[in-house]
């Protein structure tokens, strides 16, 4: 199961939306990444040298990261902040093996 270990604030952002980086463990694997991606618009780049992705759920949140990492950045619109970050780390821990 993937755990949220730290939410760190980045910059604000001119348009009203702010950044958070989010750290798991163990690192975003392409089921985490696809969980993550739940009743939202996911391209994702395999084929890149490190495996880029973007989910974007309109009006609460821009997800961008890359395979592999232990890290993503999530860019929330000011309107949403808190019920996007819960919804978020319940998706992420949510496991494989659930239901």
């Amino acid at each position: 199961m993937t755990r949220v270990l730290e939410i760190r604030a980045l910059e604000d952002c001119f348009d009203g939306s702010f950044a958070k980086e989010i750290r798991v463990d163990p690192p975003v694997d392409e089921a985490t990444m696809r969980r993550l991606a739940t009743e939202a618009q996911l391209s994702y780049y395999p084929e890149f040298p490190r495996p880029y992705f973007r989910i974007e759920k309109w009006g609460f949140y821009v997800i961008q990261g890359v395979v592999g990492n232990a890290t993503f950045r999530v860019t929330f619109a000011r309107s949403a902040v808190n019920a996007a970050l819960a919804h978020l780390q319940d998706l992420t821990e949510q496991g494989e093996d659930h239901g």
